[in-house]
């Protein structure tokens, strides 16, 4: 698919001033940036509007400096002053390895969650931001909730970003608009451009997959009830874009939910996709640690093994099923549903549906070339795994 820029408009106002009775102009000097406009248009085609680019930026999703650190791998903080909790809470092993390269991470004031709904406007407010950056999901919560009106109120300017629900249409959309905010406009185009290189490849080698393998792709497996998935959005639809065939698109109506553990046995998927993460401090609700994929940074590839091994115990005949007999039962970090570095993961399952067509592809070195390039930590730890 093709993407085209999003262009930020830029509007200055005129410099003269007609006098009375004169046939003469007096000009008025000063700055044009001092009168422009900054103007873009977010992912739910909202018109943003500023009196001048942002200098104070909101991040309502923690996990948005992911984006961040692609455009400034030396400073994702810069014009940041204030993050959403979900960065700490749900992704420890980026959060610790970005502490490590960034301490100034923890001065960082954090907002609260807007789909948890603990978000005042008068923190908000006490932050002075010239703009908010939230999610799609962040978005239509606060709409729900009548936060946003609450913000509207208050003359809080907010844009709307999504990796999450379609991210094959608004990963670079979402970059192109992070680049306008923080001034990284070429940073983005060359992001979207390596992003868009394997994108296209994949898609074009996946019109060659003749039998597509049925995929289940379990949400955070072990975590919570058996079974959440997605339906053709988020991982699921790289499930789809790569060649493969997403279980979830006909059982689940909306954009995600959840796969009974019986409906899972009768489909007997060919592979099996479980997201996961550095959930060591997770408890269940009677306190015991849950069982879960351990894939992330500083995870070695010996405990993702062992982590992956575990999961079929977790629910009754699953050790049964073809993939986990024919060792198709893979894990993935599931941070790669909220991340620019979804292509990536794209790539990852193309190789698992068709291993033959992408033996010229390494994976691995590709992870790290891009951490390389576009992360402000290290790309060592284990973010894929197959058991």
């Amino acid at each position: 698919m093709a993407h085209t820029p999003l262009k930020v408009m830029v509007v200055v106002a005129a410099s003269a001033m007609a006098l009375v009775g004169c046939g003469a102009a007096e000009e008025v000097t000063g700055g044009a940036g001092d009168d422009a406009a900054f103007s873009f248009t977010d992912i739910t085609g909202r018109d943003v509007e500023l009196d001048k680019a942002p200098d104070r930026v909101i991040l309502g999703e923690g996990r948005s400096l992911f984006a961040t650190g692609v455009l400034n791998t030396d400073n994702p903080l810069d014009k940041v002053v204030g993050i959403g909790t979900d960065l700490k809470q749900n992704v420890p092993d980026y959060y610790k390895a970005l502490e490590k390269e960034l301490p100034s991470v923890n001065e960082v004031p954090e907002v609260g969650g807007f789909t948890k709904g603990d978000v005042t406007v008068e923190k908000l407010v006490s932050l002075d931001p010239d703009l908010i950056v939230l999610s799609l999901d962040q978005y239509d919560a606060s709409r729900q909730a009548g936060l946003t009106d609450k913000m509207d109120q208050a003359g809080l300017e907010y844009a709307v970003t999504d990796f999450r629900r379609d991210p094959l249409e608004n990963t670079p959309r979402t970059m192109d608009i992070f680049g306008e905010i923080f001034g990284q406009e070429d940073r983005a185009e060359e992001f979207n451009s390596d992003w868009q290189k394997t994108v296209d490849l994949v898609e074009d080698r996946a019109e060659k997959v003749k039998d597509k393998p049925k995929t289940f792709v379990w949400r955070s497996a072990g975590v919570s009830d058996c079974c959440g998935s997605w339906n053709d959005s988020n991982i699921s639809q790289l499930v789809n874009a790569a060649g493969g065939e997403n279980i979830g698109d006909k059982v689940i109506p909306g954009e995600s939910g959840t796969i009974t553990p019986e409906k899972v046995l009768e489909s007997d998927p060919d592979m099996i996709i479980a997201t996961g993460g550095d959930w060591s401090e997770m408890k269940d609700d009677e306190g015991h640690p849950v069982g879960y994929a351990a894939v992330g940074y500083g995870i070695d590839e010996k405990e993702a093994q062992g982590s992956i091994a575990k999961l079929p115990e977790k629910q009754a005949g699953f050790d049964k099923l073809r993939a986990v007999k024919e060792h198709h039962l893979h894990s993935m970090w599931h941070q790669f549903y909220d991340s620019p570095f979804n292509y990536l993961a794209l790539l990852q399952v193309a190789e698992w549906i068709d291993p033959e067509a992408y033996a010229d592809m390494d994976v691995a070195k590709q992870w790290m070339d891009a951490q390389d390039k576009y992360s402000p930590v290290s790309g060592e730890g284990t973010f894929f795994s197959t058991n």
